[in-house]
């Protein structure tokens, strides 16, 4: 007969004895073990008359008296268990529902397979190898959301004393590039169309998340912990969306993130719209958001954009080219950008600082034609360089696959094989203005 032990998972947060029908049945009908003496479920299963016995790691309480313990030499937690559970062959095993034991670790690496198992005990006293099937079942059902519990006593037993020595050490400060860099893998994830690696990532950023909190929890008394930062972003969400949670009737989608826009300039009773932008934000996304913010508020463009005056020796610039989508104001802005960069030719000598004051211009001034294109200037850029990396990495595979060294090739070489990449098939799409990730319209998105 082959053995069956099922190993059942339980919820802390869950009230003693709620548990789903089918647990119910196994456990009034199964040999009940655990290896935690102090199971919430262990009482409320004992009233109901279950007898649940207790698996003490190197030594094993009969189930029933006179039985024999398990004989030295035997195969583990599962020969045990199989020893204890004498002839009925069917075993219920209470899982830690907070941090698993060394038993519940080693039945966990057993699930779903089945087991040759040594040291039982036949009819007659002989010892044979009893096969044994391993399988789980959740015992208690919760409510949506409630995993992040758990998540966050994971982050509570790091920090605490007996938790881990590096988890302990952090601050605010020696945590911040890992926000940022746990941030750009999910925003990877979300270019490369790979749900499962978002999973991953955006579990990485919640971690993030929760270890800020957890470290500002002890601060003393301006501290605060993750239930505050969740209680605070409800009250906000509901503030911001009096059309779903009071009697605000909305047109569409453009009126929420007008109501949105001032409801939060009312709250946070900020004197400029400059105020809340982050400085540290990636160059492109904070022109292109500064320059939204003054859109908003009526500024002229053309008192953003810096000033053009052609360059000593310069040809005159032609007449304002038409841009090849149309859009308001990009044919000026086209013109702009040129200028701009006819400016640099003609003044090749310019000093550092003369040249990446230019620069900033001529970057300043793109990005304000991507915006009036209705494109993405920094989804757009990482695009192309995405593009640019996929067709180097090509060009390398190929001069390698033909047993040349990339770095000894000459600008000839570098031509031939820079075609032949670029007409290859693209294995990771580039990301385009509809698909990838925009700060244009998600108000949720923009940040306080």
């Amino acid at each position: 007969m082959t053995a069956h032990i099922t190993l059942v998972s339980t919820s802390a947060r869950v009230a003693p004895g709620l548990l789903t029908a089918a647990a119910w049945d196994l456990l009034r009908s199964a040999a009940v073990w655990t290896a935690c003496p102090d199971h919430p479920q262990a009482p409320a299963l004992r009233e109901a008359g279950v007898e649940v016995s207790v698996l003490v790691e190197g030594e094993i309480e009969s189930c029933a008296a006179g039985q024999a313990e398990a004989p030295a030499g035997g195969a583990g937690p599962l020969a045990g268990l199989l020893a204890a559970a004498g002839t009925s062959g069917r075993v219920a095993w209470l899982l830690d529902p907070v941090s698993p034991n060394a038993v519940d670790r080693a039945l966990l690496a057993a699930v779903g397979g089945t087991e040759a198992v040594g040291g039982t005990e036949a009819v007659g006293g002989a010892r044979v190898d009893q096969p044994a099937r391993v399988d789980d079942l959740v015992a208690t059902r919760e409510l949506p959301g409630s995993a992040l519990l758990d998540a966050v006593a994971v982050m509570d037993r790091l920090r605490s004393p007996g938790g881990c020595p590096w988890d302990a050490e952090q601050t605010h400060t020696s945590l911040a590039p890992y926000l940022l860099e746990e941030a750009y893998e999910a925003y990877q994830a979300i270019e490369d169309g790979d749900l499962t690696e978002l999973r991953e990532e955006l579990g990485d950023v919640l971690m993030q998340v929760l270890f800020h909190a957890r470290v500002a929890a002890e601060a003393g008394p301006g501290g605060w912990d993750v239930d505050d930062v969740a209680a605070g972003l409800s009250a906000k969400l509901i503030r911001r969306h009096p059309h779903v949670f009071a009697d605000v009737a909305v047109s569409g989608a453009d009126e929420v993130v007008t109501n949105w826009d001032a409801i939060k300039a009312t709250e946070k009773n900020r004197k400029s719209v400059t105020e809340g932008v982050p400085l540290s934000a990636p160059a492109l996304s904070l022109t292109a958001k500064l320059l939204r913010r003054a859109g908003k508020l009526g500024l002229p463009l053309d008192l953003a954009l810096p000033a053009v005056s052609p360059a000593p020796g310069a040809p005159a610039a032609p007449a304002a080219p038409v841009a090849p989508v149309a859009a308001p104001g990009s044919a000026g802005l086209t013109a702009v950008v040129a200028e701009l960069a006819r400016g640099l030719d003609a003044d090749p000598g310019a000093g550092p600082a003369v040249a990446e004051r230019s620069i900033g211009d001529l970057l300043f001034a793109a990005v304000a034609l991507a915006a009036a294109l209705d494109v993405d200037a920094e989804s757009a850029l990482r695009g192309r360089a995405r593009s640019f990396r996929d067709n180097l990495a090509r060009a390398e595979h190929a001069a390698l696959e033909r047993g040349v060294e990339p770095r000894g090739l000459d600008a000839a070489g570098w031509s031939a094989l820079w075609r032949s990449a670029a007409t290859a098939p693209t294995t990771a799409s580039a990301p385009t203005a509809a698909s990838a990730p925009s700060a244009t319209t998600e108000p949720s998105a923009a940040g306080s």
